[in-house]
């Protein structure tokens, strides 16, 4: 089947994943909470009509998703063998955000690719985007729904972790009032907001706060009190006796900084290799600023990787995100 850079019909992409009887189900690398939740659902539903669902992880599990993706539950790639009539992409913005698993494409039917990521690669059989949903469980839930299964209780905990994890605790701009419907559904379908919340906000190690120590005293801000960033290397994190994905949160930190509109954070985790972290308040787009440099996202939250050494890295992103600022409207015209 052609690529295309359209929408599939929904009803085909219900119709493929129904009609498949080997599924796999890849998340990608550094997978949060939305990539985790939605992959374990769907996984959980296809099982419960009798097909095979494999859920590869072709990076480390945050801890604090254990509670909704065992590892009894999901493989490495190396582990798996075989063909799949489908793999389904849930919350992947392209094949490159995949990592080592990349190698198992070539053993899939077809691929189905469901994001809600605006600049997600279309690189599917058959693709359904819809950067209009809050987080790609809605899309999850949607998809289990007309398979014609109903939520269970750890369907409903794993999509509510989604839903909060990518709406920020319902505190972000995607949050809406079908958001706040959909998990008000899910808390009545057995998802415990409390308990999950303390899995997810309250479940820090000692190396987590010792690295938070050391990444506020990078703090920088822009002289225009409009950008911030946050520094994290491999060497605040093997001092920390934390783990790389300790450090994903800490953008969290200048982001709340009044008056700032863009924060960042630049994590170096291996030589001659930056990620950055962006977050921009509603008056920026900060996927176009990551677009600049390979990477994507949504307009309140994107990433990139930028392949150079660390000063000249983190100067071209706060030289973009300063000219980014500077193309905005005065406040005054900001209504016009």
């Amino acid at each position: 089947m052609a690529k295309t850079k359209n929408n599939a019909r929904w009803e085909d992409i219900v119709a493929a994943v129904a009609g498949s009887q080997r599924v796999l189900l890849v998340w990608h690398i550094r997978p949060d909470g939305d990539s985790v939740a939605s992959a374990m659902a769907v996984a959980r539903a296809l099982r419960k009509m009798g097909k095979q669902a494999l859920v590869v992880c072709p990076d480390t599990v945050p801890e604090n998703l254990l509670f909704i993706a065992p590892p009894s539950e999901w493989a490495r790639p190396e582990e798996v063998v075989g063909n799949f009539d489908h793999a389904v992409f849930l919350d992947c913005a392209g094949l490159d955000r995949i990592g080592p698993a990349q190698s198992l494409v070539e053993n899939v039917g077809r691929i189905v690719n469901i994001d809600h990521h605006e600049s997600n690669q279309r690189f599917g059989d058959l693709n359904y985007v819809d950067p209009g949903a809050a987080a790609c469980v809605e899309l999850a839930h949607r998809l289990i729904r007309d398979l014609g299964l109903e939520i269970d209780p750890q369907m409903a905990t794993a999509l509510y972790t989604g839903l909060t994890t990518d709406t920020g605790s319902f505190r972000f701009e995607n949050t809406r009032a079908e958001t706040l419907r959909f998990a008000a559904d899910l808390v009545a379908g057995g998802a415990n907001p409390a308990l999950i919340g303390r899995q997810i906000w309250d479940n820090r190690t000692p190396g987590t706060l010792r690295l938070l120590h050391a990444a506020l005293g990078t703090v920088g801000i822009d002289p225009s009190g409009r950008l911030a960033w946050i520094e994290v290397t491999a060497a605040m994190i093997a001092e920390s006796a934390a783990l790389p994905e300790d450090a994903e949160g800490l953008v969290e930190y200048p982001r709340s900084l009044r008056g700032v509109d863009i924060a960042v954070l630049f994590a170096v985790q291996e030589p001659g290799a930056v990620r950055c972290s962006l977050r921009g308040t509603s008056k920026v787009d900060v996927s176009l600023l990551a677009a600049q440099f390979g990477g994507g996202g949504h307009p309140r939250a994107a990433g990139c990787t930028i392949h150079d050494d660390w000063p000249r890295a983190r100067e071209l992103v706060l030289d973009s995100a300063r000219k980014a600022l500077e193309a905005l409207p005065a406040e005054g015209d900001a209504a016009r």
